[in-house]
């Protein structure tokens, strides 16, 4: 008689050994089969074999046999799925939506890579703020030892959403009175300066280092205590941004009544 012991595979992909060594009885010395008796073999072990059914059988000395049948079974593969690719603006969050097929508590480990602009590296969903374009790669393991990547890339949109309109009313009717710059708080840290010039190359209206978005920081189309006339006029601004960049923009706005 003979009891099959099966080392099943850990992982997908990896193979079985089937184990004969508790062959007993008849005559020995034995020989061993796994493939109906098509073909036997001195060692009771059979290693790296493929998922399937095994017809054992084991002869003694005598021709007499004992037949048996094993089972190797194929575990199921280890999926990690992530988007391929996101677009963010400079300052915009994004929560990474990792899917695993296998259930939680069979998962040892969880390693993201980079870190930068991640709010955790040992978890499947982290936040992500990246200040630049990156590749972000997750590694997931099983409690096996069964491991998987996945590939992620944040494409960041460095503008930061800054804008700055291309005209301006100021006859005090409460609608675009004002003509100031506007950006995207979680992006830009401050405008360090806003300059806006007539087109002698006069400077008619200038502040430093302010936040955007404030109308105590926008120009009413004044100058030295009274209104200008209606025209087109210059503007540059230098904008600092959370990444560190410093950008000098500039551009036209029109005055109309």
């Amino acid at each position: 008689m003979v009891t099959p012991s099966v080392l099943q595979p850990l992982c997908f992909g990896n193979r079985g050994t089937i184990d004969l060594s508790t062959a007993a009885g008849g005559q020995s010395p034995y020989l061993y089969s796994v493939n109906g008796g098509s073909t036997f073999t001195t060692s009771p072990v059979f290693s790296s074999l493929p998922a399937g059914q095994y017809a054992i059988v084991v002869q003694d000395s005598r021709g007499c046999e004992t037949a048996q049948s094993a089972l190797i079974v194929q575990p199921n593969e280890l999926v990690v799925k992530v988007a391929s690719s996101v677009s963010l603006m400079l300052g915009d969050t994004y929560q990474m939506n990792t899917q695993v097929n296998y259930p939680a508590e069979e998962i040892a480990q969880v390693t993201w890579f980079p870190a930068t602009g991640l709010s955790c590296t040992d978890c499947l969903n982290p936040v992500a703020t990246p200040t630049a374009t990156t590749l972000y790669k997750v590694t997931v393991v099983t409690k096996n030892g069964c491991e998987e990547t996945a590939i992620i890339i944040l494409r960041v949109d460095k503008r930061g959403g800054v804008y700055v309109p291309s005209a301006f009313s100021p006859n005090g009717d409460g609608t675009n009175d004002l003509f100031m710059v506007f950006a995207d708080p979680a992006s830009v840290v401050k405008i360090k300066s806003f300059l806006v010039f007539s087109r002698w190359g006069e400077t008619v209206f200038e502040y430093f280092n302010f936040t955007p978005n404030d109308p105590a920081f926008g120009w009413d189309g004044n100058h030295r205590g009274s209104p200008l006339n209606p025209g087109v006029f210059t503007w540059s601004a230098l904008v600092e941004f959370i990444d560190g960049r410093i950008e000098l923009l500039s551009g036209d706005v029109i005055l109309v009544k």
